[in-house]
């Protein structure tokens, strides 16, 4: 069955931003994992085997931790350095349209690969988290079904074990595929793309042109899935009988 009209709002809320695993704060947190670094570092890099050579990496252990305790707590930035950079690139991303751009390469991805005509409510949609937003006036202008976009949170996520370590971006969206007449949830789904190439927390700010470009790369590839799951896997739902 071909598809009707389908109006695409968005949430109009920040998406939640965070820094999972990031660069460490401190001298303290520098330390700690520096002596996790340095241990790891001689325990893979033993270089005699058999029993001698866990033997001698069992004692070398201790001096690997604490090598890498003071190279943490040296090279680790101060806590207040390391906030103000991850609060630099939280106001870098939630001044971009974000939750608008994912809406409209939606509706653009939907109207290459469907037959469906898509309309853009941009006026329309959650202005928080948690609000239902309600849509039964739709009804009156011919619009039967809406999809509801919502970017819940932006992530950049590195590896606990790092000084400094590489962060990648991640993006969770929600879909709420919504019958207007009685403002039934027909669909609803959690999206979550993780990818492109890590960088430093420095290095993400440095240069804002490749933010830019990760995060038009992860709303392509989040569209795509989109519109594959909800107008080309999951049959579409007819109108109810009135």
């Amino acid at each position: 069955m071909g598809l009707a009209t389908v109006a695409l709002t968005s949430g109009h809320f920040p998406p939640k931003f965070e820094i999972v695993d990031g660069p460490a704060k401190g001298a303290r947190q520098g330390a700690a994992r520096g002596a996790l670094l340095g241990a790891a570092y001689t325990l893979g890099g033993g270089a005699l085997g058999g029993p001698i050579g866990l033997v001698a990496s069992t004692f070398l252990l201790p001096v690997g931790a604490v090598g890498g305790s003071i190279v943490g707590s040296v090279t680790a930035e101060s806590a207040a350095k390391v906030e103000a950079r991850v609060a630099a690139v939280g106001r870098s991303l939630s001044a971009r349209k974000i939750q608008d751009d994912l809406m409209h390469r939606v509706a653009a991805t939907g109207r290459e690969q469907t037959s469906g005509t898509f309309l853009v409510l941009a006026e329309r949609g959650p202005r928080t988290v948690d609000e239902r937003a309600e849509y039964r006036s739709l009804v009156q202008e011919g619009v039967r079904t809406v999809l509801e976009i919502s970017v819940m949170e932006l992530s950049l996520r590195g590896r606990t074990a790092e000084i400094d370590p590489s962060l990648s971006l991640v993006m969770t969206v929600r879909t709420r595929l919504i019958r207007t007449d009685d403002d039934a949830e027909i669909y609803t789904h959690s999206l979550t793309y993780s990818g492109g190439k890590g960088r430093t927390l420095t290095e993400w700010l440095d240069d804002v042109e490749l933010l830019q470009g990760d995060l038009d790369r992860a709303s392509a590839v989040v569209a795509e899935k989109i519109v594959e799951e909800v107008f080309l896997l999951v049959p579409f739902p007819s109108e109810r009988k009135r």
